[in-house]
């Protein structure tokens, strides 16, 4: 399929674009991006589904994303996550994801919206990885199959005060001995609250760490974003 190409879902439900992000060391990563046609903006909030309602924000590649990827490669290229087990949260289309599994790791990919899964699916198979899996994981409940992750992703996941104790007590429960948790996001809301939200549990540990895309054309500066780190704390 060619870049930016569009393509109808099963029983014309969606639609899908392909677009196609350049990574260093890596190359052309195509990643699915899939919409519901039935639902714009006009559509009333009591009419809309839960997909529809995430509708504008699991859609699309965001620049977090994209940061997040390019920090995997350059900590981890070629090899150092061979064998690793890596779970994203919210992932979204799943770039950080499947270029944790085109470094050699096994990647769990889970969000709450089913469609985004049916989406990561058609990516790994454009990107020929098969070493990952897809669940529906909801942060504000248990999870039932407590598999230990080496490392947890997540990109433009911190947009919500009340959401960082979930996000916490999933990283409690899944975050194996001696495992990080990486997330990145253009400091939505502020360093001192992300701190505020994990240090009971976690070290956290924040860096700046630039956003290249979408691609700019020229030179000057561009804009920074937040990367966390995220370490649990001795017993």
């Amino acid at each position: 399929m060619e870049p930016g190409s569009i393509f109808l879902g099963r029983k014309g439900i969606c639609v899908s674009q392909v677009k196609v992000v350049t990574l260093p060391k890596i190359g052309d990563v195509p990643i699915v991006c899939k919409t519901k046609r039935d639902i714009s903006v006009e559509t009333p909030l009591d009419a809309r589904d839960d997909e529809s309602l995430g509708w504008g924000y699991w859609d699309r590649i965001w620049p977090s994303e994209v940061a997040l990827a390019e920090y995997l490669i350059h900590q981890f290229f070629p090899t150092k996550l061979q064998g690793a087990k890596v779970l994203e949260i919210g992932c979204g289309t799943g770039l950080a994801g499947v270029v944790a599994a085109q470094l050699g790791a096994f990647t769990m990919f889970s969000d709450m919206v089913s469609i985004t899964l049916e989406a990561v699916k058609e990516s790994c198979h454009l990107n020929h990885v098969s070493n990952f899996d897809t669940c529906i994981l909801d942060w504000s409940e248990a999870i039932e199959r407590k598999q230990l992750y080496d490392l947890i992703l997540g990109s433009e996941i911190f947009y919500d005060e009340g959401i960082l104790a979930n996000i916490s007590h999933v990283l409690e429960q899944v975050l194996a001995p001696g495992g990080k948790g990486l997330f990145c996001d253009p400091n939505r809301l502020g360093w001192d609250t992300i701190e505020r939200g994990f240090k009971e549990k976690f070290i956290v540990a924040i860096d700046e760490i630039p956003l290249n895309w979408p691609p700019r054309k020229g030179a000057g500066v561009g804009k920074m974003g937040s990367l966390y780190q995220l370490t649990r704390r001795s017993q």
